[in-house]
């Protein structure tokens, strides 16, 4: 993940999107917050506990993907990160630095991670490839323990959000994903993209993207290798708090580090993610 930050943007970051509540429904009413929600700036490293949702996903070890935290049983990925898989799939919760027993920032040291087994899969029925239906819900062997670095992620389950999300200019992203063309980040990154028009994706970069899919990505700003999974969102005042939002999944990408890749739109799934989740919670 390559990051080029302007003071514009990260002002932008800072306010976040104000947005009316009307109706909508939180998986998790604690949601989207930290300790250090209101330094979430621009930077390529991510400090430790300032984003508790973010899940790394691994087979004995070795990274395959990212994901976020629903809620004390669920995560959620992309649908190719489990598709095919028949190997035990691990998800460790409250890490940031893989390469560190405890990760630190400025201020305090966190727990050390918590490490989670995927005991049930729920990929999208209609799930074949990444270029569509890229969407799974993981359901862990335990329940999730909430901490200063283990927290859910937001999400708004409501598909009349959808005129909303095509304002956003810009969203932020966060995973391990590759730095360079050769190796995966031990270290959480983040960094700030820029939403493009369904039309202009289309015609433009030539992805066959429709309400289902989110665009975004320039040559300065873009996913990696390895930031499968990852959620796509941004800050948002909401009940007069600043909450991280999700609206979309990292999905798949033509040129690894050159610019645009497509999202799973999450708005398009909300109904399903929440039958699945009320279906599997007993």
């Amino acid at each position: 993940m390559k990051h080029t930050l302007t003071g514009a943007l990260l002002a932008c970051l800072i306010l976040g999107h104000r947005i009316s509540v009307g109706y909508s429904y939180l998986l998790d009413a604690d949601c989207g917050a930290s300790k250090y929600t209101y330094r979430i700036t621009g930077g390529k490293n991510t400090a430790a506990m300032l984003t508790p949702w973010l899940a790394y996903l691994h087979i004995n070890s070795t990274f395959i993907c990212g994901g976020s935290l629903l809620n004390h049983w669920f995560v959620l990925t992309a649908a190719h990160c489990f598709y095919n898989v028949s190997a035990t799939i691990l998800v460790r919760l409250g890490e940031n630095d893989a390469s560190q027993k405890i990760d630190c920032n400025e201020f305090e040291c966190a727990a050390p991670y918590s490490e989670f087994v995927v005991m049930q899969r729920f990929i999208y029925p209609l799930y074949r490839t990444a270029h569509n239906y890229d969407i799974a819900l993981g359901k862990l062997n335990r329940h999730v323990a909430y901490t200063d670095s283990i927290r859910p992620i937001c999400l708004m389950l409501n598909p009349q959000w959808q005129g909303y999300l095509d304002t956003i200019k810009y969203f932020t992203i966060f995973g391990w994903g590759a730095t360079n063309v050769s190796k995966v980040s031990d270290k959480l990154q983040h960094t700030r993209i820029p939403q493009i028009d369904r039309f202009s994706c289309r015609y433009w970069y030539g992805y066959n993207v429709d309400r289902t899919h989110i665009c975004a990505g320039e040559s300065r700003h873009y996913v990696g290798i390895g930031d499968s999974g990852g959620p796509l969102g941004n800050l948002v005042d909401y009940n007069q708090a600043k909450r991280f939002f999700q609206f979309g999944i990292v999905s798949h990408l033509r040129h690894p580090f050159q610019g645009v890749s497509v999202f799973t739109n999450i708005l398009s799934y909300s109904h399903w993610i929440h039958r699945t989740i009320t279906a599997n919670s007993s």
